[in-house]
C-alpha cells in the first residue's frame, strides 16, 4: 500500500513546479549565459574616475560622495560603505559604485548601473541580500521534490524498467565522465 497517491504526487509535481518556474528560468538563462562569458556587466553603464588625493581610513564614503557629486554622477540610494576584495562599495546590485587602488597607488572610483541581466546573474551567484539565497535553496528542494514525485507517478516506469536503467546508469556515466574531465 503506498503512502502518498499518484493524485498528491501529481499535484505535489504539479505546484511545486508551476511556483519555481521564475527561478527555473532564471538560472537557465542566466547560467547558460555565464557559460558563454556574458558577464554581470555585460551592457551595463560603467564610468571611471581617477581619484588624484589621499583618501585617510575611515574618509572613504565622504571621498566617493564628494568625487560623484563632482563629476555629476548619480548618488546610489544605499551609501554606507562595505569593504570587498581590497575595495569599497556603495550600493546596490542595480547601481554601484567602487573605489580601489590602481597599479601605480592611486585611487579609481568605477560606477556601474547594471540591467535586470546583471542584476539577475549576481544573484545567480548569491552576491544578494539572503532574501533571494532563500528562494535559491527551496528551488535546490524543489528539484529533488520534482524527481522524487516524476519517479513516483511513473512508478519508477514499470513498463520499461530495462530502458530506464539504463538511461539513468548512463546520466550517471556521463555525468561522472565530464566531471573527471573537467579537472
Amino acid at each position: 500500500m503506498r503512502l502518498i497517491s499518484n493524485k498528491t504526487w501529481m499535484q505535489i509535481h504539479l505546484y511545486v513546479s508551476l511556483f519555481f518556474i521564475p527561478m527555473a528560468l532564471i538560472y537557465a538563462i542566466t547560467g547558460s549565459l555565464y557559460i558563454f562569458d556574458i558577464r554581470q556587466n555585460a551592457g551595463a553603464e560603467i564610468s571611471e574616475i581617477k581619484v588624484f588625493q589621499d583618501i585617510p581610513k575611515g574618509e572613504e564614503r565622504a571621498v566617493m560622495l564628494a568625487t560623484l557629486e563632482a563629476n555629476g554622477l548619480k548618488i546610489p540610494k544605499k551609501t554606507e560603505v562595505r569593504l570587498a576584495r581590497n575595495s569599497i562599495i556603495m550600493g546596490t546590485l542595480k547601481y554601484q559604485v567602487i573605489l580601489s587602488k590602481d597599479k601605480d597607488g592611486g585611487y579609481i572610483l568605477r560606477s556601474i548601473n547594471r540591467n535586470l541581466y546583471g542584476v539577475l546573474l549576481l544573484l545567480h551567484k548569491s552576491a544578494g541580500k539572503y532574501y533571494f539565497d532563500i528562494l535559491a535553496v527551496g528551488f535546490s528542494i524543489a528539484l529533488v521534490i520534482l524527481y522524487l514525485s516524476g519517479l513516483f507517478m511513473t512508478a519508477f516506469c514499470k513498463k520499461d524498467r530495462k530502458g530506464s536503467l539504463i538511461t539513468i546508469i548512463l546520466g550517471f556515466a556521463i555525468t561522472a565522465l565530464a566531471v573527471y574531465y573537467s579537472i
